[in-house]
C-alpha cells in the first residue's frame, strides 16, 4: 500500500478524534455537561465531523483551475484549514488544561490525607490552623425541605451529587468560623476552556491579517574578504517559500513582483517552493512571472521540495517560461569590476522535511564549483546544508524552506521569541555560521498547512555584499 495513502489516513484519523476531543471536552467543562455521551449522539457526531471534513477538503481544491471558482476555493481553502489549525491548538491546550487539572485533583487528595495528621498531633494552634480546621459539626433536625431533598435525590441522584460536591468544593470553614471561597478544579477547567477558545480563536484572526500583509523588507550589509576591486556592493534581492496555489494565488503573485520590482539589486534569487501541490494552477504564474524587472545578473531560481511535490516537469516548465534562470546543481559566474562571482544552485535532496541534513549530490555538484579565485554564493532550499558549506569553502549561503516556523512565541530572555520550528530544526530564521561561512535563512513571504504567520511576518531580504571583514548582526554559529 503506498506510503503517502497511509500517511494521509493517519492524519485523517488523528484531525477526527482531535475534533471529536475539543466537542467532548468544552461538552462537558464548559457546558458542564457531565453525564456520559449516549451511542447515538457520538454515531451521529462523528459522522457529522467526517462529512464536513470530506466536503471542506474537496471544495477546497476541487475548484481550481476555474478561473471563476479561484477566488472562492481560496477562501474556503483559508477557512477550512485555520479551522484545522485551531482544532490542534485547542486539542493541545486542552491536554495541558487536563493535566493541570490533575495536578490539582491530586494536590486535593494529599491536602485531605495530610491534613488530619497535621491536625491530630497539634501541628497547628488553634488560632494557626485557618484553612486547615475541621468545621464543627452540628445536629440537624429532620425537617419537611430535608424530606423533599432526599426525595429528589433519590430521583436524580448525579445532579444532586453534582451540585452537592461543586458546593463543598466551593465553600471551606475558616478558623474563626467564616466561609472561604476557594477556586475549585471544576471552576478551574471551566474558565480555562473559555479562555484557551478565546486566545486561540483571537489569534488565529491575529494570524491572518498578518500572513497577508506585504513582506517586509530587511536589509543587511555583509562583509567578504578578497573583494578589494569591488568599488559598489553587489546587491541580491531574496525572496522565497512563495508555495503558489494553496493560501496565495495569481494577485498575490502580481502584488509581489510589483514590490520587487520598486527595489534596486543587481539579482532576484529565489531559493525554491515557488509552486506548491500537483493541485496548484500552475500555468497561471510564467505570464506574472515575465513582468519581473530585468537584473544585471538576472533572475535565478532553484527547485524546492514542493516544486518536486507539484510536478517537476511542470515546474521547471514554468520556471523558464516565466523568464526565471533555474540552476539545476549547476554553477553560473558574473563578474563585476575584476571580481568573479560564483553562484551555485542545488535541487532539494526530497528528505525529511526537516530531519534530513544528507544532500547526496553535495559531492558532485561541488565538484563542478569554479575553481578559479572569487566569491562562491550558494542557493539551497534547505539550510541543513550549512555545515557542508562550512567544510567546502562556501562564502555564503541563502536558503528558506522553515518559514520561520510561521508561528513565533515571545519568550523571556530569547531574543526575538521562540519559533515552532526550533522543536525539529535548529535552524529557524536569520543569520547562522559555521566557521568562515554565513546563511541567511528568510521566512519566506508564502504559507503552508495553516494560513498564519504569528511573530513572524512575511519578507523579502536585501543582502548588500561589501569588500572587508566584519561580523553580521545577530549571526547564530553552530
Amino acid at each position: 500500500m503506498d506510503r503517502v495513502f497511509i500517511f494521509l489516513a493517519c492524519l485523517a484519523s488523528l484531525l477526527v478524534l482531535c475534533q471529536w476531543f475539543i466537542f467532548a471536552w468544552t461538552r462537558k467543562h464548559l457546558f458542564q455537561r457531565y453525564e456520559h455521551v449516549s451511542r447515538r449522539v457520538a454515531y451521529a457526531v462523528l459522522a457529522f465531523i467526517a462529512v464536513f471534513n470530506f466536503v471542506a477538503l474537496q471544495f477546497s481544491i476541487e475548484a481550481t483551475g476555474a478561473a471563476d471558482l479561484e477566488p472562492v476555493r481560496k477562501m474556503a481553502s483559508v477557512a477550512y484549514f485555520s479551522y484545522l489549525g485551531i482544532i490542534l491548538s485547542l486539542s493541545f491546550f486542552f491536554a495541558v488544561l487536563g493535566i493541570l487539572g490533575l495536578i490539582l485533583q491530586l494536590a486535593d487528595v494529599l491536602v485531605s490525607r495530610v491534613r488530619p495528621l497535621l491536625l491530630g498531633h497539634g501541628a497547628f494552634s488553634s488560632d494557626e490552623r485557618g484553612f486547615f480546621e475541621r468545621p464543627r459539626r452540628r445536629k440537624s433536625r429532620k425537617s419537611p425541605e430535608l424530606d423533599s431533598n432526599l426525595t429528589e435525590a433519590a430521583r436524580n441522584p448525579g445532579r444532586i451529587a453534582q451540585e452537592s460536591t461543586a458546593a463543598a468544593d466551593r465553600v471551606q470553614t475558616g478558623g474563626d468560623g467564616s466561609r472561604i471561597y476557594r477556586p475549585t478544579r471544576r471552576s478551574f477547567l471551566k474558565w480555562g476552556t473559555a479562555a484557551a477558545l478565546a486566545v486561540t480563536v483571537g489569534e488565529a484572526g491575529r494570524g491572518l491579517v498578518e500572513a497577508y500583509q506585504p513582506p517586509v523588507v530587511e536589509e543587511f550589509d555583509l562583509l567578504i574578504p578578497g573583494l578589494d576591486d569591488l568599488t559598489t556592493p553587489l546587491t541580491l534581492i531574496q525572496f522565497t517559500d512563495f508555495h503558489f496555489g494553496q493560501f496565495l494565488g495569481d494577485s498575490e503573485l502580481q502584488r509581489l513582483v510589483d514590490m520587487l520590482n520598486k527595489l534596486d539589486g543587481d539579482m532576484v534569487v529565489i531559493t525554491g517552493d515557488t509552486f506548491h501541490s500537483p493541485i496548484s494552477p500552475i500555468g497561471q504564474a510564467p505570464d506574472i512571472l515575465r513582468t519581473l524587472r530585468d537584473r544585471r545578473f538576472g533572475n535565478v531560481t532553484i527547485m524546492g521540495n514542493h516544486d518536486f511535490y507539484a510536478g517537476e516537469h511542470r515546474s521547471v516548465e514554468a520556471m523558464r517560461a516565466g523568464g526565471l534562470t533555474l540552476l539545476r546543481n549547476q554553477w553560473m559566474t558574473v563578474s563585476e569590476r575584476g571580481t568573479r562571482i560564483h553562484v551555485g544552485g542545488i535541487d532539494d535532496p526530497m528528505v525529511n522535511w526537516v530531519w534530513g541534513a544528507k544532500f547526496p549530490q553535495f559531492e558532485a555538484f561541488m565538484s563542478k564549483a569554479p575553481k578559479g579565485p572569487g566569491v562562491r554564493i550558494l542557493l539551497s532550499h534547505r539550510p541543513n546544508i550549512l555545515p557542508l558549506a562550512g567544510e567546502s569553502g562556501i562564502d555564503f549561503v541563502m536558503a528558506g524552506h522553515i518559514h520561520g516556523g510561521q508561528i513565533v512565541i515571545p519568550w523571556p530572555g530569547v531574543k526575538g521569541g521562540i519559533s515552532l520550528a526550533s522543536v525539529a530544526s535548529r535552524f529557524t530564521h536569520g543569520w547562522y555560521q559555521a566557521g568562515t561561512c554565513r546563511m541567511y535563512l528568510n521566512r519566506g513571504v508564502g504559507l503552508t498547512s495553516v494560513p498564519w504567520r504569528v511573530n513572524s511576518p512575511p519578507e523579502i531580504a536585501v543582502v548588500h555584499i561589501k569588500p572587508g571583514h566584519g561580523p553580521v548582526s545577530s549571526v547564530k554559529k553552530i
